[in-house]
């Protein structure tokens, strides 16, 4: 895999507290990127609706070109305990972390087919390889993206398609703020700079799979392979996972519905 020779930035707008802000974090971004010599362009979009991602997919290929590295990271989390979730956390959920990598892939995927290149990386997580505390949604679209991705991998070189590479990232809690409050216990939050690094060097390598840190993935084959109620007790007393959650506190977003302002306390990648 070659480095890319420009980049295109797609924000999901109504995932943060009003356009002002997100018009100036993507700008800036924009920005940076151009002063550094780079070719950069920046699109909106609310991902939750594929109407309007088969639009912005449209412009963008009439505007840029054909896109060759397709990284799907938007993600949305609530923290909250399964019986304090509202309908409109759990849809949500869904349609960011999940539904999305429907309608995003299936526009783009088309020309990376058509040219037998291309490079699709699928932002899942630790939490997809294993239930998390007050994550009953998010731990379950994670599930769905890891499945999803494996799939469509399989599909991919079943059908000859050789030349287009997947990569799938799963992460342990990064330093963002997503998972504000939290206190793991089993090692510290990664930092962005870390995971960034690490989800380019995976990508130029065209790995198949990234967990991070590497020394969770020795951790994982424990759920196989000990009983239930051992991986349990491992995971409540040595491990300490639902500890950790318990002082999720998150950040407050602003999601627009029929017009009118609803905030719901939940946080994004």
């Amino acid at each position: 895999m070659q480095l890319a020779e420009w980049i295109i930035l797609i924000y999901d707008f109504l995932l943060f507290m009003g356009m002002a802000l997100i018009y100036i974090r993507l700008e800036s971004t924009v920005q940076e990127i151009r002063r550094n010599g780079g070719k950069c362009w920046g699109y909106y979009c609310d991902i939750t609706n594929k109407e309007e991602i088969y639009r912005m997919a449209k412009t963008v290929q009439i505007e840029v070109g054909s896109v060759t590295l397709l990284i799907n990271n938007a993600g949305y989390v609530s923290g909250k305990i399964f019986w304090e979730l509202s309908d409109i956390e759990i849809d949500r959920t869904y349609k960011v972390n999940i539904l999305s990598h429907y309608w995003i892939n299936k526009v783009f995927l088309k020309d990376m087919m058509k040219n037998n290149h291309g490079h699709i990386v699928t932002m899942a997580s630790v939490a997809g390889l294993l239930g998390t505390y007050k994550c009953t949604d998010y731990s379950a679209t994670k599930f769905a993206a890891i499945g999803y991705h494996e799939s469509l991998f399989t599909e991919l070189k079943t059908h000859g398609y050789d030349g287009i590479h997947a990569t799938l990232i799963c992460p342990y809690f990064i330093n963002t703020g997503m998972f504000h409050g939290v206190e793991p216990r089993l090692m510290s939050m990664l930092e962005p700079e870390y995971v960034a690094q690490e989800v380019v060097s995976g990508i130029l390598l065209n790995q198949v799979i990234v967990v991070l840190p590497g020394s969770v993935r020795f951790l994982l084959p424990l759920k196989c392979l000990l009983p239930a109620k051992l991986c349990w007790a491992l995971m409540y007393n040595i491990i300490q996972g639902p500890q950790g959650m318990m002082m999720f506190k998150g950040r407050e977003v602003q999601v627009l519905k029929n017009n009118n302002n609803i905030t719901i306390k939940g946080t994004i990648h």
